[in-house]
């Protein structure tokens, strides 16, 4: 019998121990946490979301020697695994001026393009291999599926995944077209080169929402 009591004995105070390390691990833990921390679950700021990028919101954009300049007030910034695009939205350029861009400096000038004026492109199906617009003819590039999120303002309401597809003209011609839930948007414009632009450093912080 008081070998059974020892034994028992052993047994609780092995139970009890355990759990007095538990609850110190864990406090220890907590103590280490501080108390203003994140969320996990929290949702990325757009300056983390843009961090490599070579621009960010609020900064302006422009073109060497062309005189045009678009301020960076919105982007959807595109991504796979991590951010792998920004469609910069300049909503005081006239028509929506849209950059985007690629890090660390692959930078495409855009205009908006009205989709019913790209024959071949059907806003349900998959973005066709090639598209002809302004007698240029545009094979496709690049098509990833992406998750989208929307930051600054001025930037176009999209569903929170999609489609990029890029296309490549003669010369430094480009055509974009995102497509996301209902609606599908598309872009004209050129590719700049490193000599092609300037980036004028902005506030961010009324536009980082």
């Amino acid at each position: 019998m008081s070998v059974l009591l020892v034994d028992v004995a052993i047994i609780g105070g092995g139970v009890l121990l355990g759990r007095w390390l538990i609850r110190s691990l864990r406090a220890r833990a907590a103590a280490a946490t501080p108390a203003n921390a994140p969320a996990s679950d929290a949702p990325p700021k757009p300056a983390d979301l843009l961090a490599g990028f070579p621009c960010k919101l609020g900064d302006v954009l422009t073109r060497t020697g062309e005189g045009d300049e678009a301020w960076l007030a919105g982007a959807l910034v595109l991504l796979e695994e991590r951010p792998v695009a920004a469609l910069f939205i300049a909503p005081e350029a006239g028509g929506d001026r849209a950059i985007l861009v690629r890090p660390p400096s692959e930078l495409t000038w855009l205009a908006p393009l009205r989709v019913r004026d790209l024959p071949g492109l059907v806003t349900s199906a998959e973005p066709p291999l090639s598209l002809e617009h302004g007698g240029i003819r545009y094979e496709r590039t690049r098509r990833l599926p992406v998750k989208i999120e929307r930051i600054g303002t001025g930037a176009p309401s999209v569903a929170p995944q999609g489609l990029l597809a890029e296309y490549t003209g003669a010369g430094s011609e480009r055509l974009v077209v995102l497509s996301g839930g209902p609606h599908t948007l598309a872009w004209v414009g050129v590719a700049l080169g490193e000599r092609d632009f300037e980036i004028l450093p902005g506030d961010a912080s009324t536009l980082e929402k």
